[in-house]
């Protein structure tokens, strides 16, 4: 998990914690801000902790990063098949997420399968989870 604030990290920390209590899963976080280099944080949980891949990735930073983030975290193979990548306020934030939402939706043939999900709390927005199932899929549509 990255985060830029200090605070929402620490409060992520307390959540994760309770959470995973009695599961085995690797929960890393790490202070990250948007301007970062995110190719060099990418090799460093490869090199440095043995993460390859990513079962879940959860975009909740500057929007108009969300499609170069995602285009480098599968340009460095994070991605596998059944990854599944979410995002909320795609409604509220329609118009800086269009490029992102393009390249992720189904009929786009990139690999992934989108699903639009509306919800009505905290208050009436909807979220995008896609998931990676990379070239078979688009071998399949």
């Amino acid at each position: 998990s990255t985060e830029a604030n200090k605070g929402w990290l620490e409060g992520a920390k307390r959540v994760v914690k309770h959470a995973l209590e009695g599961h085995e899963t690797t929960f890393l976080p790490f202070i990250f801000n948007d301007d970062e280099d995110l190719e060099l944080l990418l090799e460093t949980l490869r090199t440095k902790y043995g993460i390859n891949q990513f079962d879940t990735v959860i975009f909740d930073h500057n929007e108009k990063l969300f499609l170069t983030h995602l285009k480098v975290i599968q340009a460095r193979g994070f991605l596998k098949a059944g990854t599944t990548i979410y995002v909320d306020n795609v409604k509220r934030k329609g118009k800086v997420l269009r490029k992102y939402m393009e390249h992720v939706n189904t009929k786009s043939k990139r690999g992934y399968e989108t699903e639009i999900k509306h919800v009505k709390k905290p208050y009436p927005d909807a979220v995008a989870i896609s998931t990676w199932w990379g070239p078979t899929l688009t071998m399949e549509l």
